[in-house]
């Protein structure tokens, strides 16, 4: 069963899948080498392209790959209105980013396919037309447990659905006009991934 991690997630992928860490940096503990992201696209300075997280193949004919985008905000300072006030908010941030990492990474595949990179093999195959799902993996922070108003908990609950409501919405809308499907997961109940399965390191 293919597994790869990502921040404090592992993602368990069904065996006959195809995974790859796309964005991935060298390892000097074990000596894996950076991906072809990280060593061709990059390399030597190249500004403004962002990588997704994982890429996979999945065995259907005609060809399909599926994006991950993983962000995992535990360990993010809460979003609180306060905070929204001060500076971009979170949503509008993972709009730009998923945006700006697939068409990174649909340039990346590009390349490899032309350079005929044996690590992306089963990957680089845009000139096939495959079919393409974006995916973002949202855990968003915890809501205070007892927070000293229960009105505006819920209210702030409330207003927090609705942004990533809207987040879904936009990238949906967007994606679409790329020809690309789009989904949102999480680990609610409503928003798992049908395919994989996630765990929680933390």
């Amino acid at each position: 069963m293919p597994i790869i991690t990502e921040r404090k997630l592992a993602f368990e992928f069904p065996e006959n899948w195809q995974v790859v860490a796309y964005d991935r940096p060298a390892n000097p503990e074990t000596g894996e080498p950076a991906s072809f992201y990280r060593r061709v696209v990059e390399k030597g300075g190249v500004q403004y392209v962002r990588g997704i997280d994982i890429v996979c193949r999945l065995p259907d004919s005609p060809e399909r790959l599926q994006f991950i985008e993983v962000k995992d905000d535990r360990k993010r300072e809460s979003d609180t209105e306060d905070d929204y006030r001060k500076k971009e908010p979170r949503h509008t941030e993972l709009f730009r980013t998923v945006m700006q990492k697939t068409a990174g990474t649909l340039a990346g595949l590009l390349l490899a396919e032309r350079l005929q990179d044996e690590t992306l093999r089963p990957y680089a195959c845009l000139s096939q037309q495959p079919s393409i799902e974006v995916i973002l993996f949202l855990v968003e922070p915890e809501l205070l447990s007892a927070p000293p108003d229960p009105a505006e908990n819920g209210i702030y609950r409330l207003a927090r659905k609705e942004r990533v409501s809207g987040l879904d919405q936009k990238l949906t809308n967007k994606l679409d006009e790329w020809g690309l499907k789009f989904h949102l997961h999480n680990f609610s109940p409503d928003r798992l991934p049908p395919d994989w399965q996630v765990r929680d390191l933390a």
